[in-house]
């Protein structure tokens, strides 16, 4: 008699834990499909609100080192510029600060005077003023690595520099995501510190006046640059399909935990089922041999099965 009680409450405890499992496989599916499903809603509506915040440009060129005189006869020439803005990008800048380190930071020198535009938009802190030691930070490395307005951060040869500014520049994704994490320095100061009036620049953010014919001013743009090595453009709508290239992947991966969360949820009930089915087959044996049809056996299991499985 002991030895069947101990069993039967083996029996219980295990099926107990099967329960338990199953319960949390399916919380877990459920809650990364909803993660899944708010990602995909964000992103997909969240690119156009980052953009008009932080005023992106239609047409960002990167390309060889150039004399900045160079660039702004060429966009003089151009069509349907409302505005434009040379910039330094200086890559594969060590960055540090506490215990975190890299060595592919991307350094932009950014113009701060009160009609220069930016291309991005500071979400905590304020912009960079001009004066010495003063670093901007996009929003990505800030959270990565707990950096805060106030804090210092280690910049390649410029030091030690204080954090005043948090931003988001929506023209890539954020650090981690991409390798290099990006902050920004004024170009004025670093001017008045090296003494070089007018560095080469190898970046230029423009804004059209008609977003619809930016096509225009590519073609213009192409047709006029001859002589510049390294030129690539990107365009407002080619950063979104980058955005949502990023933006897929990580709805994938959430699917896809979703589904083995799912799956092993389901074996586990599947398991717990057949189970149940085995003990109860001594009784379900006496309800035929009485007579009772096979439906309505049935019945019966399936809605004590659903009971429990809503209990």
């Amino acid at each position: 008699m002991r030895a069947a009680w101990g069993g039967a409450l083996t029996q219980l405890r295990a099926g107990g834990r099967r329960t338990a499992l199953s319960a949390a496989g399916l919380l877990l599916a459920a809650a990364m499909a909803g993660a899944a499903v708010v990602v995909a809603f964000g992103l997909g509506t969240g690119f156009e609100r980052s953009a008009r915040a932080a005023g992106l440009p239609d047409v960002i060129a990167r390309f060889a080192d150039q004399p900045p005189a160079r660039i702004r006869a060429l966009v003089r020439g151009l069509p349907n510029v409302a505005a434009a803005q040379t910039r330094i990008e200086v890559g594969g800048v060590g960055l540090g600060a506490g215990a975190h380190a890299s060595d592919r930071g991307a350094l932009q020198l950014v113009d701060t005077g009160p009609r220069d535009r930016r291309g991005y938009a500071v979400v905590a802190g304020r912009d960079l003023s001009g004066r010495p030691g003063e670093v901007l930070i996009e929003r990505g490395l800030a959270r990565a690595w707990h950096l805060a307005p106030g804090d210092e951060l280690s910049v390649g040869p410029l030091g030690g520099l204080r954090v005043v500014g948090v931003a988001v520049a929506p023209d890539n994704v954020a650090f981690p995501l991409a390798s290099a994490p990006r902050v920004y320095v004024s170009a004025g100061w670093l001017r008045r510190e090296t003494g070089v009036r007018d560095p080469r620049v190898n970046q230029l953010l423009l804004w059209t006046r008609d977003p619809s014919r930016t096509d225009v001013t590519l073609q213009q743009a192409r047709a006029t640059s001859f002589g510049i090595g390294d030129l690539r453009f990107i365009t407002r709508s080619g950063v979104r399909v980058l955005i949502d290239q990023a933006a897929g992947i990580v709805i994938a991966l959430l699917i896809a935990f979703s589904a083995v969360a799912l799956g092993a949820a389901g074996i586990m009930l599947a398991a717990q089922a057949s189970a149940e089915v085995q003990r109860r087959l001594p009784a379900v044996g006496v309800q035929r041999a009485l007579g009772v049809p096979r439906g309505v056996v049935a019945a019966q299991h399936g809605l004590a099965a659903a009971l429990v499985a809503l209990g």
